[in-house]
This record gives structure tokens, sequence and C-alpha cells, in this order.
């Protein structure tokens, strides 16, 4: 049975033709490589990752953290050693080296496993470099023929952050460069791997701070939204399975209006359908489905689903290239072909410089694609929304 889950990550049989997906990250995996996954929001990229966690293949332990929210390394390592302790395995396995003070001083009076992260983050906060010393110690001493797999999920934002606050360019640093470490030391080979996932581009915000060099050894794996063929198969598949069926030309003018076959908005499209017509299929109509895209996905109520494409460009850009950006999206928005990258150029004035820049970061991140010498909006959802956002604005 397939389900429409809007929002929230899934696994199993909830999560939609991603199974070469799923294959390609066992076997990188497998041959020994640590890597990094970028994509944009909304693509899938959590949901693959807890499916890791959630099916690991034969000898392997996985363990996934994110740290959209959280403050710097310290709060970093300390959301990792929590996440080993919720096994009662790596508890003990933890337990069984020489922890250090702070985190002994807290360790033996907790009770409750859910409790730990918080005080282990005031317990590391003291010290960050000695708990990151003590857990490389013990990872090099994992159970013979057992392979741990950290998952740290929206690493970028954290770096961003690091870096805007005081002193935390330096702590952005020393936290790559232990990670860095991590994959490359020879005692781990083979027992530890990372797996870096973004929803921005982390190589942009590195290379503002000159620390590129920080993940040059991390094979990069890009997710990619469905393809059309799969998205037409998903909407087949869910509408017989909610008994709210969709004919193939319905279907065909959903991915249109979408062009860009982001799971998330194939799946509040579906949703969108279904809430209008109170379930009943005879209710839909051609009408219904424009309605639908332009009052509740690209309007007002659409918002809340899409604003995070606005909010992320605080972290990808500086603020010089932040309002050119803007301004080459403005442009771009105008018409669904995009604009012509002479136009973007010119418009630049003397960011012309930066046009390069901005616009790889802005590719990158799913905004926009190349179509011949013209530069356009991956989305149509996401341009339809972006117009009418500026036209209200002004």
């Amino acid at each position: 049975m397939v389900r429409n889950v809007t929002g929230a990550p899934v696994v199993g049989d909830d999560l939609y033709g991603r199974e070469a997906e799923i294959e390609r990250l066992w076997t990188a995996l497998d041959r020994g490589d640590s890597l990094l996954m970028l994509a944009p929001r909304r693509v899938g990229k959590t949901s693959l990752m807890r499916e890791l966690e959630w099916d690991p293949r034969l000898t392997w332990d996985v363990v996934y953290i994110d740290v959209e929210d959280a403050s710097g390394a310290a709060d970093l390592f300390a959301r990792v050693i929590a996440a080993l302790a919720r096994d009662g395995r790596y508890r003990n396995w933890l337990e069984a080296g020489r922890l250090p003070h702070a985190l002994r001083s807290v360790w033996t009076s907790l009770t409750q496993v859910k409790a730990l992260g918080v005080e282990l983050k005031r317990a590391v906060g003291q010290d960050w470099a000695s708990t990151a010393d003590y857990l490389e110690r013990r990872l090099e001493r994992l159970p013979e023929g057992r392979r741990l797999l950290i998952i740290i999920d929206e690493l970028p934002i954290l770096i961003s952050r690091m870096l805007v606050s005081e002193g935390g360019r330096e702590d952005a640093g020393l936290l790559l460069a232990r990670l860095r470490r991590w994959r490359q030391t020879p005692a781990l080979r083979g027992k530890v791997q990372t797996l870096i996932g973004g929803s921005i581009g982390l190589e942009g915000v590195l290379r503002r701070a000159r620390l590129s060099a920080s993940i040059n050894d991390l094979a990069p794996f890009r997710v990619a939204s469905w393809s059309r063929p799969t998205a037409a198969r998903f909407l087949n598949d869910v509408g017989d399975d909610a008994q709210f069926p969709l004919a193939d030309r319905r279907i065909e003018r959903m991915l249109d209006l979408l062009r860009d076959s982001v799971p998330y908005h194939v799946q509040l499209f579906f949703a969108a359908l279904q809430n209008d017509c109170d379930g009943a299929p005879g209710a839909l109509s051609s009408t219904v489905i424009e309605r639908c895209f332009e009052e509740r996905l690209t309007g007002p109520e659409g918002t809340p689903y899409l604003d995070h494409y606005a909010s992320r460009l605080e972290f990808v850009f500086d603020s010089p290239a932040r309002e050119f950006a803007y301004e080459v999206l403005a442009r771009a928005c105008r018409l669904e072909n995009g604009v012509p990258r002479s136009e973007v150029a010119a418009a630049g004035g003397a960011r012309a410089a930066r046009t390069g820049e901005v616009l790889q970061a802005l590719e990158a991140d799913g905004y926009l694609e190349r179509r011949g010498d013209r530069v356009a909006f991956r989305s149509n959802l996401v341009r339809v929304w972006r117009r009418k956002q500026r036209g209200a604005a002004s």
C-alpha cells in the first residue's frame, strides 16, 4: 500500500521510488567511502538517511543525528554520544572506556537515555576537544566485525551559524578538521564512516571561509527529484490506494504545472486535490487542478511549505552576493523559460564578477537550471510562488 505522507521523513514501504539510490549508497559505503549528500530541501535526502538507519545492512550499525538547530561543536559531539548511548551495546562500550571527568560527572546520575543529550551538551561544552579525543579512542576499539556509520544531517547549516558567531570560524575549522581526521585515521579505516548531509551547499559556505580543503576527501552523492515516470507511477499508485484515482491526463497536467517532480511537492498537490474534492474522485476536474495550483500551492496557503526557499539564502550567501541572488531570482521568475545569462551578468553591475559564483550556488541548491544560454527556475511551482511573493511585496 502506498501512503501519501507529507512533511515527515519516510522509511520502508513509504519511501517510494528510491531503490536505486539506496543500493548506490550501500555500494559506496561498502567500498569504504565517506559521503557528502547534498540536495535541495524536500527531495527526500533525510528519508534516505533514515532508511539507512532503519534498515542497515549486515555488519553495519547506523546512528543518525540532525544538527540543524545545534549551536556548535560541543552540541554535535554530545548528540553523537547520545545517539550511540541509545543502543545498550554502545552504552556499555562507551562506559568501558575511561570517561572524561566532565562526562563522568553527569553520566552516572542519568537514568533516562532521552535526557542524555541536554546533560551531555552542558558537560561536553566545558571541553569538546577532550570529548572528541575520548570518542575517537573508543571508536578505534569497535567490536570486531562491526562497522559504524555516523550520519550528520544539516552540517552546512551548523557551520554557517558557527561562522557568523564570535570565535566561531576557528571552532568551525577545528570541528571540520576533527571530522576529517576520523575519516583518515588508519585505526578507524574499515570501522567508522561518516555521511554528511545538507540542504544548502556546503562547498559554497566553506569556500567563503577558505575551509574547502576540509571536505575534499568526501565522495559527493547527489539526490535529485523523482523522474517524471516515477512521479506519475506514484500518483497512480497512491490514487488507487486512497480510492481517489487519477486519470493519466490529470497526472500529466499536475506534473506539467510542477515541472520539477520534487516528491514533497507532488505529495502536497495530491493532498490538496483530495481535500478540495472532499475525497470524491468524481469532483476532480481540470478547473480544480488549476485552482489548487494557483490558490493552495502558490498562493498564501502555500507559503508555509515554500518559505524555506527564501530563508535558506541567508545561509548560502554573504550580504552582497545575497542581494545579487535575489535580483537574479526576481528576473528569472518572470518567465517560465527564464532569462538569458547575459542579462543576469549585465544586471550585476559592479557585482558582475560574482555572476558565475552566484549562478553556480543557485543551480547547486536547486533554484535554477541552465537551458542553453538561459537560466530558469527548476520548479515551476517555486517560480510562480516567488513571482507572486515579489508582486505582493512591491
